[in-house]
């Protein structure tokens, strides 16, 4: 029998959770058998190193994905992969334009990480139009729309003509290092308080140092914040005006944020809107209490309505200080989410892609 083949294009190999997800979904399916292809469009990215062994890395060597367009249409009509997964929203414009127009026998299911409202609204008014016409026209010729969480999805219905049968929810797995245990950060001299993210508006780390400002008048205390982006040294100024930059610090890209969430005493996630963040799943997955902005997207979603971490309106710098204070007294404590965190594990979220990308897999290929 001939393995099944699976492509899977995104913009880059970036740090970001999307690209994280497609590399742990591809090297599972090798795992099953399935020949897989990771296909970017951009030859740049921390992980352009962590391809997993035995799944094929082609670059087409573009500078933005719709210049991909073209080359992505001759790698469909040459390797004719049973199905092409994308995700990111300019890669699945662009897979969706090379293969059910430029290829018009190939399959293509889309991955969508962020809200309607959100994909489509984040540039200048012409940007937005254009974006908004395009998933219009677009994401229905996509054979399946996979939306990482209920909020996203029913954002995506939003859109004109998606058939809520075509959308499905697939959370994204744990992809947290199996060695992410959490060690008692009790004897560290000063309490410890952690985030990660993009330096970028969305992930609002304005709010995050005033709100640290606010703990730091009242506890010993430092913060970490991983992560890169255009932001650094504006928020390095405003730890300075706060007179908490000497407690602050910004390593940059961290390949392995488990190491940090091991020790820290709180994990703080602001975010101002968000698809599934996988980072409040490796902090789960390390035991690390958590506070979040309950912004819009899945957030909730992954901490069960509060019920596994703090949810804090966005933006609210003293809530969200507030918050963290009570999980430092001990006012605040989470049950373990061993078993909760069982629906998210990488098998079983692949067994749910395998459905949709093979639908006419047989069930032992989906047991397996």
């Amino acid at each position: 029998m001939t393995p099944r083949h699976l492509a899977i294009f995104l913009p880059s190999l970036s740090g970001g959770g999307a690209e994280k997800v497609m590399l742990a979904l591809a090297e599972e399916f090798f795992a099953r058998g399935v020949r897989c292809d990771v296909i970017i469009a951009m030859n740049k990215g921390q992980l352009l190193d962590s391809v997993p062994a035995g799944v094929r890395l082609i670059n087409l060597h573009k500078r933005k994905p719709h210049r991909a367009i073209l080359a992505l249409a001759r790698y469909l009509r040459r390797e004719h992969p049973d199905t092409l997964l994308s995700t990111i929203f300019q890669a699945n414009v662009a897979a969706l334009i090379a293969g059910t127009i430029l290829t018009r026998d190939a399959r293509v299911v889309i991955r969508e990480a962020a809200r309607e409202d959100i994909l489509i609204g984040g540039g200048s008014k012409f940007h937005t139009w254009l974006d908004g016409r395009a998933a219009a026209l677009l994401y229905t010729r996509a054979a399946a729309i996979i939306a990482v969480s209920e909020n996203v999805r029913t954002s995506i219905l939003r859109l004109r003509g998606i058939r809520a049968s075509r959308v499905m929810v697939i959370r994204n797995p744990v992809v947290a290092s199996d060695k992410a245990r959490r060690r008692d950060p009790g004897g560290a001299q000063k309490i410890s308080l952690l985030a990660c993210g993009r330096l970028e508006p969305v992930k609002d780390h304005a709010s995050l140092l005033r709100a640290f400002a606010l703990v730091r008048s009242r506890f010993s205390a430092k913060l970490t914040i991983m992560g890169e982006g255009p932001l650094l040294d504006e928020l390095h100024e405003q730890a300075r005006r706060l007179g908490i930059v000497d407690d602050v610090s910004f390593p940059g890209f961290v390949r392995n944020p488990q190491q940090y969430m091991q020790d820290a005493t709180v994990f703080v996630h602001t975010s101002r809107h968000e698809g599934l963040p996988n980072v409040l799943l490796e902090a789960l997955a390390a035991g690390c209490p958590i506070v979040a902005t309950d912004c819009p997207g899945g957030v909730r979603e992954v901490l069960a309505d509060g019920t596994y971490g703090t949810l804090v309106p966005v933006g609210d710098h003293a809530k969200i200080a507030n918050a963290i204070e009570q999980v430092l007294t001990g006012r605040v404590q989470f049950p373990n989410a061993g078993n909760y965190l069982k629906q998210f594990a990488i098998k079983r979220v692949v067994q749910q892609y395998f459905s949709i990308l093979f639908p006419a897999a047989s069930s032992d290929e989906l047991s397996k």
